[in-house]
């Protein structure tokens, strides 16, 4: 492109539909976008990395469409103004979505709880669903520390019995009936039946968990280690 009179019929003929003459436009005036926009971020800018350029050349392509010669300005001029006046537009709207983004992040920070609040949190939660299913069965949560049998060996037995009772159909029944079928449980657990008997409350509260350790994977763990300690013994 050389010459004022050249540049403006190839701008012409871009203004009219020809994509080739706007084609060329576009890369005369690359130098100047690049050039532009580096000096309005004060550093350098490579096509390619920055979108700064990208606004800039869209910009270009804009002031295609809306110079009007008889204004009086040069299309280099009205070209500069406008890319300038894009990027100012962008970063300024960059700037709010940068500010937004970081208040959203800081508001997510501040109200997602650290690991060891979110293990008490889910911790609460299970206790709370056990204590209502406990409450089907006529225990308490807190009567749960009094019913557990003192001795060790007999805690072991009804902790073994309990693994028995957690299995269906046995589970079944106790969910159904309300009741230890404590004929059944005697003969798969070779726990003598007085011992159910008088550990009844301990053994439901005991399969409840250990028929369920997806609901109560804190419980399951902690009868799983208590389990191991007994065992030991």
């Amino acid at each position: 492109m050389t010459g004022p009179d050249r540049e403006m019929e190839i701008l012409a003929r871009a203004k009219a539909g020809d994509a080739v003459a706007r084609e060329e436009i576009l890369l005369a005036y690359r130098p100047l976008v690049q050039r532009v926009a580096s000096a309005f971020c004060r550093r350098p800018l490579e096509w390619g990395r920055d979108d700064e350029l990208s606004i800039g050349l869209i910009a270009l392509n804009e002031a295609i469409d809306s110079y009007r010669v008889e204004r009086g300005a040069s299309f280099r001029t009205y070209a500069h103004l406008i890319i300038r006046s894009r990027l100012t537009d962008y970063l300024r709207r960059e700037s709010r979505q940068q500010k937004a983004a970081a208040a959203a992040a800081a508001q997510n920070q501040k109200a997602l709880p650290g690991e060891e609040e979110w293990l008490a949190w889910e911790r609460g939660e299970e206790i709370k669903r056990y204590a209502g299913e406990l409450a089907r069965f006529g225990i308490t949560f807190q009567e749960l520390a009094a019913i557990c049998p003192k001795h060790r060996e007999t805690r072991h037995r009804l902790i073994q019995a309990a693994r028995h009772l957690a299995a269906a159909p046995l589970l079944d029944e106790l969910r159904r009936t309300g009741r230890v079928p404590l004929q059944e449980l005697a003969r798969a657990s070779r726990v003598h039946r007085k011992t159910l008997e008088r550990g009844r409350k301990y053994l439901i509260a005991l399969a409840l968990v250990l028929g369920a350790p997806e609901k109560y994977s804190h419980l399951a763990a902690y009868l799983a280690r208590l389990d191991g300690g007994e065992g030991r013994g």
